[in-house]
């Protein structure tokens, strides 16, 4: 009875939104054969359609699923998210929110070298932590922009024999920086 009484008194209020997010994506590859070693990191920036959807919880928890996907340079990257969100409020129509979350991201490339073609197939855990600011534009549409850090546990590893020679080359996602900005429907 007080499970079900205290149930009944969460304020839910479910929304869905749908933005903006660039992002900053660190990556890493590594290759070695005839006993020499490759080592090659760089950075790709590209800007993605980003959903939303979930629910503020007593107008001071926000939970929400979140789906965005990059291309770039012949690559995709897709990126679900579990997000929790503690709301900060600064008057009736302003609040800060900091969070973290976590999901999965799923990398994807062929990559054309010397002894064919490669594919590039990788995915694993994403986790990090967001800050942000919500404003209520009316009482059921609101403007979010916020930024975001992220590191990945997403890596492949590939070997073989070509030619007699014996290779081995990995790559891997390090981390990511995001901005966000985008438009929230609460119903």
């Amino acid at each position: 009875l007080a499970l079900g009484t205290s149930a009944m008194a969460i304020d839910v209020q479910p929304f869905v939104g749908v933005g903006i997010e660039r992002t900053t994506l660190d990556y890493k590859a590594s290759a070695s054969a005839l006993g020499y070693s490759y080592s090659y990191s760089d950075d790709d920036s590209d800007t993605a359609l980003k959903l939303k959807a979930g629910a503020i919880l007593d107008k001071t928890h926000r939970l929400s699923v979140s789906h965005a996907k990059y291309s770039d340079n012949g690559a995709d990257v897709r990126i679900l998210l579990l997000n929790y969100d503690y709301l900060f409020p600064i008057n009736e129509k302003f609040n800060l929110y900091a969070g973290a979350h976590a999901g999965q991201a799923k990398y994807e490339q062929d990559v054309n070298t010397a002894i064919g073609k490669i594919d590039i197939d990788m995915s694993g855990l994403v986790y990090g932590l967001q800050v942000g600011a919500l404003f209520d534009i009316t009482k059921n549409i609101e403007l979010e922009a916020g930024l975001a850090y992220s590191k990945y546990n997403v890596d492949d590893t590939i070997s073989g024999t070509y030619l007699g020679v014996d290779y081995s080359a990995k790559s891997e996602l390090e981390d990511s920086t995001s901005m966000f900005i985008g438009i929230n429907y609460k119903f």
